[in-house]
């Protein structure tokens, strides 16, 4: 049977900068649900980055029909999402960390939210990874490099040991992630690193500095199945207003 889940990423809720930007994200936040909802979709991974605090308790209320899980970005803080959303998986209840896993399957969230990987998580990671199933790993930020500008400015602090972690491992590893607002596919050996557009507006990638672009957003669709996991994006076209 194959598992069907939404991956949204980098929606930037009640940001001021978005609206200098022309940008509504609570508007490409209900077009996302009506088309999830449209194609049948019950579950929800949602990749970080919803935005200002006083946004939490409007975005955890738009997803109480789903079955959710959540990796936080370098714009959430697990004290202000834990008030609106709990997981009995956290590790220590105190960091927004954790597993699970089926039959075929084991599922890692990493916590990048302070934009780096601490040392405790590290540990953690390095106990959760001799598992032999193949990982799926969702986490903020990319864990490998992309040749663009804002990887050179806000990359993943110290990521070359998590990429030395997984690279050590026999069994294959898909990570998906958002944080860099574009689209990128990058196969490393054993590991496939997915980048999600952003829910809310794109940067453009060869640009020669940070440039942003509000014509589309989008989602991901992933699908699991016994012996593999495959997945589509989803582009939306900014409404004329």
């Amino acid at each position: 049977m194959t598992r069907t889940i939404a991956y949204i990423t980098d929606i930037h809720l009640d940001e001021a900068y978005l609206t200098e930007i022309g940008v509504n994200p609570k508007n490409n936040w209900k077009r996302i649900l009506d088309d999830i909802q449209a194609r049948g979709i019950g579950s929800i991974i949602f990749g970080g980055d919803i935005g200002e605090p006083a946004a939490n308790a409007w975005f955890f209320d738009s997803l109480k029909t789903y079955e959710l899980d959540i990796t936080l970005g370098n714009h959430d803080t697990f004290m202000e999402v834990s008030r609106h959303f709990k997981k009995k998986e956290w590790q220590y209840q105190t960091a927004g960390y954790y597993t699970n896993e089926d039959a075929h399957w084991k599922y890692v969230f990493l916590d990048s939210s302070t934009n780096a990987i601490s040392l405790i998580q590290q540990s953690w990671l390095a106990q959760e990874l001799t598992t032999e199933k193949p990982l799926l790993v969702f986490i903020h930020h990319p864990i490998f490099p992309v040749d663009t500008p804002v990887d050179r400015a806000y990359p993943l602090q110290e990521r070359e040991q998590l990429q030395q972690l997984l690279q050590k491992r026999t069994s294959p590893t898909t990570i998906f992630c958002g944080h860099y607002h574009l689209l990128d596919e990058q196969h490393k050996g054993m590991i496939r690193q997915y980048i999600t557009p952003a829910a809310s507006y794109q940067m453009v990638k060869e640009a020669a500095a940070i440039q942003t672009d509000n014509s589309t957003f989008g989602y991901r669709i992933i699908s699991v199945a016994k012996d593999k996991v495959s997945s589509e994006v989803i582009t939306f076209n900014k409404e004329v207003e």
